[in-house]
């Protein structure tokens, strides 16, 4: 049994989407800003002009996003958070779905999907840059900006894109993103720091496994995955648009509601009532720990990847690496809390 109560603990609380950083952009994968315009404007068919790219990065954790413009086009440029060489382009898949939800009116349209003409084939994709409004938390929308993420959402739920993964349970949504860490290859040479919260993790495993046994099944519906306040756009003609479709999946929408509760500070099913049916709220706050789960995971995955070098530098700095131990750790203590 566990507690749906806000925290009474005491808690530092690392809020990634606040905290994370607009970095200035001086060398990106080994290129100079203006050597990075260059390999865009010749590895690209959309442009026909200069391209230009501004000197700080939007920021973001799962790639580096760089806003620019060239031919009367504003976009924002994507490359990989790895330095690693890629067989297959990693951004195929989120080309695929962008096309797909941007003719519902769901994100931004994507405009290319390719490899830069370097040494290594740096991947690359881009889209279209939408103006609009984000949030910290959630709850600073309006009561009308609720009603219209809720309206997109159960339209993005309705849809069957092809190619994206399908979790039967959730137990196999659990399982499947823990298997990051226990074959993350440089987990034998993990630092104390990140052994210690994989220790304390693994600890608590067996809890998350049961529940989400007892939970045993899902709608099959597709859900974002990532849904958090700065993967939301508040647009005045296109009401809400979603970004960041790598981790949409077959799964249950609800689940996106127990995300977008649990990743904040601010847990309340209370403050965004617009958000969720009466009859769902058992079921969304039984997927807490599933999303605390996989927020564990990828901070744990993220963690070994920078140790064993892999991360490219604009997101691997001694800073960032404190960062996401300290949000994996908060991450574990509220497991804790709602496991007992």
């Amino acid at each position: 049994m566990f507690l749906l109560s806000p925290d009474s603990l005491l808690e530092v609380v690392v809020d990634l989407s606040v905290t994370m950083m607009k970095y200035p952009l001086e060398i990106v994968h080994g290129h100079s800003r203006s050597e990075l315009e260059d390999l865009l404007e010749n590895s690209c068919d959309a442009f026909d002009k200069s391209v230009t790219l501004e000197q700080v990065s939007l920021g973001g954790w799962s790639n580096i996003n760089i806003r620019g413009r060239s031919s009367g086009i504003e976009f924002v440029l994507k490359l990989p958070w790895s330095i690693e060489e890629y067989e297959r382009n990693p951004y195929d898949q989120l080309y695929n779905l962008s096309l797909y939800f941007s003719r519902l009116d769901l994100t931004a349209p994507p405009i290319e999907v390719g490899w830069l003409s370097d040494s290594k084939k740096t991947p690359f994709i881009l889209v279209e840059y939408v103006d609009g409004t984000t949030y910290s938390s959630i709850t600073d929308a309006s009561e009308d900006e609720l009603l219209y993420l809720k309206e997109s959402h159960l339209l993005l739920k309705k849809q069957k894109p092809p190619g994206i993964p399908n979790y039967e349970s959730p137990l196999d949504y659990l399982t499947t993103n823990h298997a990051q860490v226990e074959n993350h290859s440089w987990l034998p040479r993990a630092s104390k720091q990140t052994s210690t919260l994989i220790d304390q993790y693994d600890s608590l495993l067996p809890q998350v496994k049961s529940l989400n046994e007892v939970i045993g099944y899902w709608s099959s519906e597709i859900m974002h995955g990532d849904l958090w306040a700065p993967n939301i756009v508040f647009h005045p003609e296109r009401k809400v648009l979603f970004l960041d479709f790598e981790a949409c999946a077959i799964g249950d929408s609800r689940y996106d509601l127990a995300y977008l509760l649990e990743v904040h500070v601010d847990r309340s099913t209370e403050n965004i009532p617009t958000l969720i049916e009466d009859e769902d709220i058992d079921f969304v706050n039984s997927l807490r720990p599933l999303v605390l789960a996989y927020v564990i995971d990828w901070s744990l995955s993220r963690l070994l990847s920078m140790e064993s070098g892999i991360v490219e530098p604009n997101l691997n700095s001694q800073k960032i690496h404190t960062m996401i131990l300290g949000y994996a750790r908060e991450k574990i203590v509220r497991l804790k809390f709602l496991l007992h």
